[in-house]
């Protein structure tokens, strides 16, 4: 048999017809039910991978001169306008999340980190992160303390407390009361 070149770059019949309309509506009727499940799927898993947050919440207050180097709530005030800094460390001890947050009238700090991993991986705040003091608006009320660690970072803990949301869940990790003195106490005098 002698092959022509023009059937050697000819295409079948079948490669440019068009596929009848009936079956087009049998195709549609079988991939719909399938396009809808593969959304649904989407959907369940979208809502499955919902958002994590991490905030920070503690009380800063003002100790008296009577109460220094001990935590004595009665003897404390509470701070309003008390800056506080939440620093989050890797594994090498390199800074790679930090917040700075003020207190409210009432010395109640709450910042929100706003993630949960650390260079793609996920990090456990209560092991990477801390809170310190930062900055009194009292300048009568400014030597910051080392109580539960304010001076040089206080360690976070989880307490099981998780605020649900419907988009995002936030983890709430705290933080002992931090507190500031005044920056020159009378020295006690022993008996």
């Amino acid at each position: 048999m002698k092959v022509s070149p023009r059937h050697i770059y000819a295409v079948p019949p079948a490669v440019h017809s068009k596929p009848p309309p009936r079956l087009i509506r049998e195709m549609t009727a079988e991939i719909w039910p399938l396009v809808l499940a593969a959304v649904a799927i989407a959907v369940a898993a979208a809502a499955a991978e919902k958002k994590l947050i991490v905030a920070v919440e503690g009380l800063v207050s003002c100790q008296a001169c009577g109460s220094a180097g001990a935590w004595d709530p009665a003897a404390a005030r509470p701070m309003p306008a008390a800056r506080v800094a939440m620093t989050c460390s890797d594994h090498r001890g390199r800074v790679v999340l930090y917040r700075a947050a003020t207190a409210d009238d009432n010395g109640y700090v709450f910042a929100e980190l706003y993630t949960t991993t650390m260079r793609g991986g996920y990090f456990d705040p209560a092991e990477a992160c801390t809170a310190r003091l930062l900055a009194s608006p009292d300048h009568r009320c400014s030597a910051a303390t080392d109580i539960n660690g304010g001076a040089r970072g206080a360690p976070l803990r989880f307490q099981n407390t998780t605020i649900p949301g419907e988009y995002v869940d936030i983890d709430v990790y705290v933080t002992g009361p931090l507190a500031f003195r005044p920056p020159h106490c009378p020295t006690k005098i022993a008996d």
